[in-house]
């Protein structure tokens, strides 16, 4: 029996292992994979050896435990699917357990002879991603005569005031960027903030021009479907042909009208195979991501975790972050989104949603990559000073190498150089320890400026580059956008400057005033 459990568990955490490669298109034949697979059987002899001291009153108990972890870690189960399905599981093995695994080391099987069929035979040629664009716009309403419009939306692209806000790290930072958009032509809006921390709230917010309804269902599950929005709707009807790349997360393409528009996987495991990365980092970081599929597992690593570094007084990332790979992806994105801008046309207008500079902080200034035990997130562990110096690495990373050849690219194409280009962040860096929620404390001074500062510039030709006074909301600059007929850069009139704080499940639930972000240095 305890072979056949051993078999069993084996097969099937190795399925669930192929079932994630192929997910996210990762070649089979890695030493990382060989070591992954090594420790998933090492894994499986454990549990069987539980299996066997169990044995023989407890040991059906463990098996519809055992079974039912293993269709979780390799499907996406409702919260009361898992447990009911691990308690009719261990009735039927308390009836007939030998059966019961039997049933399962043939439907595992079955499931590893697919998957590393498609593994080993489909990883090398992947297929286009399709459109994914619902509302198809009509080729007879486009306009080919308009100024193209290039709009990069960064997550977590703190605001110039925000990085010299006090009580903050970023050093010198903002004079950097600022020194940087000047020289490129933008105009800069060093006081813009968000209206709110979360990008779920924030992106339909702004591109509604501030009327989008906000969410009354929990959003906590970090994935929303945006509504239809008006900055969208206002391009098509100006007859600009619209396209969109953005992370799973927020996803635009079935209510906006579009030509395009196209997802893409916010945390992409295949974005370590050129890393750079050690074999064991990319190793851990495989067996991180497949823990985090399913929530028991989930559950029992992120609480272990806790509970040792409270033990041990330890400052390391935590395990639930471990598999997060937002920035790396974002990197590579951001690569891939300067090479297409070769193909822009008058006419067109892209819209592009990057995971940069957003945490994990995995880059140094020179965009190399550090070792995974070397990453920082945003809500800590590490002192709030290393966070904030962490992400003013990325930061100039994203901006000295990726956003610098993506302007050298549109400077060499006539429709790049008439091109409209803006740059924003949704809301700000969050290096914070806990986002505040509606109904406690007010948030501090600092936690107001790394939450709500947001980062907005635009390069018109032929408008010159400067800084423009003024406190606006990211709703407001858009919409100010929108009202010259996406022909100028915005001058908005700014309405009372008020934030939004949520309750636990994200959902904006007081509105209260937004101080100005008190300053760590005097302005010139």
């Amino acid at each position: 029996m305890t072979l056949l459990v051993f078999a069993v568990v084996a097969v099937g955490l190795l399925a669930d292992l192929a079932n994630l490669l192929n997910f996210q298109h990762y070649p089979a034949l890695r030493p990382e994979v060989a070591m992954v697979a090594a420790a998933l059987v090492l894994a499986a002899a454990a549990m069987a050896g539980l299996h066997r001291l169990a044995q023989p009153r407890l040991a059906f108990a463990f098996t519809g435990l055992y079974v039912a972890l293993l269709i979780d870690l390799g499907s996406t189960l409702n919260n009361l699917v898992f447990p009911t399905s691990a308690a009719v599981i261990a009735a039927l093995a308390w009836w007939n357990e030998r059966a019961v695994l039997k049933l399962a080391l043939a439907a595992f099987l079955s499931v590893l002879a697919f998957q590393s069929f498609d593994l080993l035979t489909g990883t090398e040629s992947q297929a286009a991603p399709r459109n994914e664009a619902k509302k198809l716009q009509a080729k007879a309403k486009a306009n080919p005569k308009l100024r193209p419009i290039v709009h990069l939306m960064l997550d977590s692209y703190i605001g110039l005031d925000g990085m010299s806000a006090a009580d903050t790290n970023f050093g010198t930072l903002r004079q950097e960027q600022e020194r940087f958009y000047l020289d490129h032509g933008f105009q800069l809006y060093p006081q813009a903030y968000s209206r709110h921390p979360k990008t779920i709230n924030s992106l339909p917010e702004f591109l509604s021009y501030g009327h989008a309804r906000h969410a009354t269902e929990p959003r906590n599950v970090q994935s929303t479907v945006a509504p239809p929005l008006a900055y969208f709707r206002d391009l098509d009807r100006a007859g600009y042909r619209i396209s969109a790349l953005t992370p799973s997360f927020v996803d635009l393409c079935p209510n906006q009208p579009m030509t395009l528009c196209r997802n893409y996987n916010r945390s992409d495991l295949s974005a370590l195979v050129k890393s750079g990365l050690s074999v064991p980092d990319r190793a851990r970081i495989i067996g991180f991501t497949l823990l985090e599929l399913s929530q028991f597992t989930a559950l029992l690593g992120g609480t272990a975790d806790l509970k040792l570094a409270e033990l041990r007084g330890s400052h390391e990332r935590h395990l639930y972050n471990r598999a997060k790979l937002y920035s790396l992806t974002g990197l590579r994105q951001l690569d891939a989104v300067s090479a297409d801008l070769s193909t822009l046309q008058f006419g067109e207008m892209r819209f592009v949603h990057l995971l940069l500079p957003h945490d994990p902080y995995v880059l140094d200034e020179h965009c190399r990559l550090l070792p995974e035990a070397r990453w920082i997130d945003e809500h800590g562990p590490a002192p709030l000073h290393d966070r904030d110096a962490a992400f003013a690495r990325q930061a100039r990373c994203m901006t000295n190498q990726g956003l610098r050849r993506l302007l050298d690219q549109l400077d060499r194409t006539e429709a790049g150089r008439a091109a409209i280009v803006i740059v924003q962040g949704d809301h700000g860096s969050r290096a914070i320890d806990a986002i505040p929620a509606a109904g406690g404390a007010m948030p501090s001074p600092r936690e107001m400026a790394v939450l709500h500062s947001a980062f907005f510039a635009i390069r018109v030709p032929g408008e010159a580059a400067s800084e423009v006074p003024g406190r606006f909301a990211l709703d407001e600059l858009i919409g100010g956008f929108a009202a010259s007929g996406f022909t100028a850069a915005p001058r908005p009139v700014a309405g009372p400057a008020e934030v939004w704080l949520m309750d636990p499940n994200w959902i904006p639930a007081q509105r209260i005033a937004l101080p100005p972000f008190a300053q760590k240095f005097p302005k010139n």
